[in-house]
């Protein structure tokens, strides 16, 4: 079976999977389940600044957060299944996730690297 990129990509990815993927999942619905905001060092962070500027709701951002670690673990999980519709939403996720600073900016530009330069080609055999 083919697989849309190589297996030491699906292992990078796995990782992007587990860091911002569900760190963001987490995120997301700790406000639904403890009623406050999910606040690192008693700060919510940039994207609650930028739904702020631009008039958002508060509840913009759980969800946004919600349903991008969610776009990480469909994407990266229907890759490791061989499905070639599974790359244009791990690439969303990873493009998407250069958006949420420090680790996640980082593990974006990783899971970039590893959609875009280890792809499989159909010339050749798998590893």
């Amino acid at each position: 079976m083919s697989r849309p990129v190589r297996p030491v990509a699906l292992t990078l990815l796995t990782a992007c999977l587990v860091y911002p993927g569900l760190t963001l999942v987490f995120q997301g619905l700790y406000p639904f389940f403890t009623g406050e905001p999910f606040a690192l060092v008693s700060r919510l962070g940039p994207w609650h600044a930028w739904a702020a500027a631009l008039g958002l709701p508060f509840v913009a951002v759980p969800v946004a957060k919600t349903l991008l670690g969610l776009l990480w673990a469909l994407g990266v999980l229907g890759l490791w299944a061989g499905d070639p519709r599974a790359w244009p939403p791990t690439f969303a996720a990873a493009v998407l996730t250069l958006a949420y600073p420090w680790g996640g900016t980082l593990m974006a530009v990783v899971a970039l690297v590893c959609l875009v330069g280890f792809r499989e080609k159909a010339g050749e055999a798998p590893a």
